[in-house]
């Protein structure tokens, strides 16, 4: 079992400018001293130990993660909202106040006993999100983000009732609301006013405009009535609203867990598992699996495509008459067996000369969610003597992007082709498939060169090299 002591975070210092580390477990503690509300049960703390933990594995490069896109290198940046802090444990301590040593000790004993624990959904980490209060049930994802999240699924909560935040009022001021919502809600003179159902409505004016009757909080008065007991100097007299008192339940957005919930199951005697399990759905829970020196890519799972296949295949024939998907299939199962050998899980789409179509294909990629499909051709021009290499993406897939241009350059420098650069296009496997994807058309089989290059097992093993040099460029190996 590996604990949070193995692991190191990469963060960008932007006020000194340089990268600081922090190891996973003095990273935790600290999110979970910020984000703790109150003295709470043990078992509900170390629940949030775990989905601190998770959400912070799932953005370190090493485990995938995107990483801190402004500075290449750094999992988190001190400018970066909600994660900057951590890197200042003095600033947590401002914060915090009084109670941080409190509050700091209970955060240590959950951390440590949760060491290496993380929450996860299809064998990759959560973004394990919560809020303080739900105030009777959480949300669905698509509700909130827009997008369904199989983790996210509303559930009804009975445990945060006695939460300080079950209920809340805050009063604000129309002015303020329709400056921040950009519109106009009423501009009232002394000849109207808005009617609101139950507070004043039921008016009736003469041709002046004064107030014949009003009703009131359910009670009708005539103008002169009002004008004498308010103190008012005409019964001619509109009204605004100045401020709109809001009743609200609970507190956040409503995904994930609900930390007063929480701590209510706790008390109850349900367990940090149970409670995690209550509010993420369709979860495992488990150990972080690290990769090692001798088994780099241990975790990682890859759909290695060899295109076309089929004694009625429409694959590309040379000059001489070399089948494009014989080419692919050798260096496909070469690019396998390098990528097995660090650890990785490989899923062929195909081993032998088989016909697969398309969707079977893409059918294949999307039941197994690997980390990069990788599907493999060799290209074809009309004119012969177009020769060189070139890898193509799904537009807006930035991990598919970059994983290309790793693969590209190892290619052309191992084996001296044309570098025809990285490009996107809407082809039916990049288009289809739920992960990101790349289409490596590493030769031209119609230049009668580069055809008679391919016909070398050597060639196409270093091809197969070039392709799984790539993918270790890329996750920094």
């Amino acid at each position: 079992m590996h604990t949070d002591r193995d692991i190191w975070i990469n963060i960008f210092d932007e006020q000194n400018e340089k990268m600081a580390r922090l190891q996973l477990c003095d990273a935790v503690k600290r999110v979970v001293t910020r984000e703790l509300p109150d003295i709470f049960e043990m078992e509900a703390v170390k629940a949030l130990a775990v989905a601190v933990r998770t959400t912070i594995v799932k953005r370190l490069r090493m485990f995938d993660g995107v990483g801190c896109e402004k500075y290449p290198g750094a999992d988190i940046s001190t400018g970066m909202n909600g994660y900057g802090e951590i890197a200042n444990i003095e600033l947590i301590r401002k914060n915090v106040g009084k109670r941080f040593d409190e509050f700091y000790n209970i955060a240590c004993t959950a951390s440590d006993i949760t060491s290496g624990t993380i929450i996860t959904c299809g064998g990759r980490p959560i973004t394990a999100d919560y809020h303080l209060t739900c105030g009777g049930g959480t949300e669905n994802s698509e509700d909130v983000l827009g997008n369904r999240v199989m983790y996210f699924r509303k559930v009804l909560c009975k445990y945060c009732s006695n939460s300080p935040y079950w209920e809340s009022t805050v009063d604000i001021p129309v002015k303020e609301i329709e400056d921040k919502l950009n519109v106009k809600i009423f501009k009232s003179s002394s000849i109207s006013g808005p009617e609101s159902e139950g507070i004043v409505d039921r008016i009736d004016r003469d041709e002046t405009g004064r107030i014949r009757s009003i009703r009131i909080g359910g009670r009708f008065f005539t103008g002169k009535q009002i004008k004498d007991i308010l103190g008012l100097n005409s019964s001619r007299f509109g009204w605004d609203p100045v401020a709109i008192r809001f009743n609200v339940r609970g507190s956040g957005e409503g995904l994930g867990m609900c930390l007063y919930g929480a701590n209510s199951m706790a008390q109850q005697g349900k367990s940090y598992i149970d409670i995690l399990k209550y509010y993420y759905t369709n979860i495992d829970i488990g150990n972080i699996d690290i990769a090692d020196d001798a088994m780099p890519l241990k975790g990682k799972a890859f759909v290695i495509d060899a295109g076309h296949g089929g004694e009625q295949g429409d694959d590309e024939i040379g000059p001489s008459g070399l089948r494009e998907k014989d080419v692919n299939l050798y260096i496909v199962k070469k690019l396998g067996g390098y990528l097995a050998k660090s650890g990785a899980q490989i899923i062929y789409t195909r081993v032998q000369d088989d016909a697969v179509p398309l969707p079977e294909r893409v059918g294949i990629v999307n039941s197994n969610r690997p980390n990069f499909l990788i599907s493999i051709h060799q290209n074809f021009f009309f004119a012969s003597g177009v020769s060189g290499t070139e890898v193509y993406y799904y537009r807006g897939d930035a991990e598919g992007e970059k994983l290309s241009r790793f693969i590209l350059d190892n290619i052309v420098k191992a084996l001296g082709t044309r570098n025809r650069g990285c490009k996107t296009a809407d082809m039916y496997i990049l288009r289809e498939s739920k992960v990101s994807s790349v289409v490596v058309e590493c030769m031209h089989i119609s230049n009668p060169e580069e055809e008679s290059r391919l016909k070398d097992d050597k060639v196409k093993d270093e091809t197969a090299k070039a392709i799984y040099r790539g993918i270790m460029d890329y996750y920094g190996i």
